[in-house]
C-alpha cells in the first residue's frame, strides 16, 4: 500500500473520480428510465467496483501524510454513495422504476451526492497544496 503523495496521483485520481461519479449518476438515471441496469445491484452497491474505490482501497493511512486528513471521511461518503445507489438499483432490478426514481431524486441522495463531490473537491485542493510546497 502507498500513500497518496507517494503515488503522485492524488490530484488526477480525484479529478477523474469527480467526473466519473457525475457521469455514473447520469447513467443511473438513464437506467431508471430504461428499466435496465449496466451492472447488477450488488455490484453497484459495492464501493470497490469502481476505479476510484479500488484506488482508495490501495492507499495506506499514514498519519504523517497531510493528504490523508480527509481520507476516512471520503472513504465513508463513497461507501454510503454506493450503498444508496445499490438501493436504487434493487428497485430497477425489481421492475419498480417509480420507487427507483423517487430514491434517486430524494433530498437524501442529492445531499449525499453533493457532499461526496464537494469533499472530493476539497481533498483535491489539499493535494494541490501539498504538491505545490
Amino acid at each position: 500500500m502507498m500513500t497518496v503523495t507517494e503515488t503522485g496521483k492524488g490530484n488526477a485520481q480525484i479529478r477523474d473520480a469527480i467526473c466519473a461519479h457525475a457521469d455514473w449518476k447520469r447513467r443511473l438515471s438513464e437506467c431508471i428510465d430504461k428499466g435496465a441496469l449496466e451492472k447488477t445491484a450488488d455490484e453497484i452497491s459495492r464501493n470497490d467496483q469502481c476505479a476510484f474505490g479500488q484506488w482508495l482501497a490501495s492507499l495506506s493511512t499514514d498519519p504523517d501524510d497531510p493528504s490523508m486528513e480527509k481520507f476516512e471521511m471520503i472513504k465513508g461518503l463513497h461507501a454510503r454513495f454506493h450503498r444508496e445507489a445499490g438501493k436504487i438499483a434493487v428497485n430497477v432490478e425489481g421492475g419498480d422504476r417509480s420507487a427507483a426514481r423517487e430514491l434517486y431524486e430524494s433530498p437524501g441522495f442529492r445531499r449525499l451526492t453533493n457532499s461526496l463531490i464537494l469533499n472530493l473537491n476539497d481533498w483535491r485542493e489539499d493535494f494541490r497544496d501539498i504538491l505545490n510546497r
